[in-house]
């Protein structure tokens, strides 16, 4: 008998269960609306992420690599600067004053002139006459002789001039000739002269 009752419950809890899952009809003459429409979402713009950086945390300086300057135990003298050796005047010197002609000037084939040299004795000797000649050095021969005595003695100091007669090549172009002072076999004061002929 109990099984017939545990039968029993269980069939009527089937039941139960099977009519509460049933979908329940609704009562005649009552319209079912029909389903409602749920509207579609939209698209809004969104804005769009910003371009401006965020602020950083900057970092905190660092200490400078570059050393201090340390002061050294070691002493340092200055050494004397060296004082400039005084010019020895030399015994035999000149020092040109003026030239005529200048140099550059134009002479025509076979032509005659003369040249002169003003000089100054720079040096701590005279020049004597007796001893100091003025001579030709090199170059173009365009003198007469190639040897001048002195007229006079010059003391340092003083001046005079050395002049040469000349006569111009016949070929037309540019002669350079040298001369000098000479004592013995010492030569100083040299000079020269440059011309073109036509």
């Amino acid at each position: 008998m109990r099984q017939a009752l545990l039968f029993m419950g269980l069939t009527l809890s089937l039941v139960v269960c099977v009519a509460l899952s049933a979908p329940m009809a609704a009562p005649k003459g009552t319209p079912i609306p029909p389903p409602s429409r749920t509207a579609k979402p939209t698209l809004s713009p969104t804005p769009s992420p910003s371009t401006t950086p965020e602020p950083t945390e900057t970092p905190a300086a660092s200490p400078s690599a570059t050393p201090e300057p340390m002061l050294s135990l070691t002493p340092t003298v200055p050494s004397p600067s060296p004082s400039p050796t005084p010019t020895v005047p030399s015994q035999l010197d000149c020092k040109l004053i003026w030239q005529s002609p200048g140099n550059g000037a134009s002479y025509k084939p076979d032509e005659d002139f003369t040249v002169g040299w003003k000089v100054s004795n720079n040096g701590t000797a005279a020049w004597d006459a007796d001893s100091v000649e003025f001579t030709y050095l090199g170059g173009a021969k365009l003198y007469d002789y190639a040897l001048v005595h002195l007229e006079t003695s010059v003391a340092p100091g003083q001046a005079a001039v050395l002049s040469v007669h000349m006569k111009a090549p016949r070929n037309s172009t540019k002669y350079t000739t040298y001369w000098s002072l000479r004592q013995g076999d010492t030569f100083f004061c040299r000079l020269m002269l440059s011309i073109y002929v036509e």
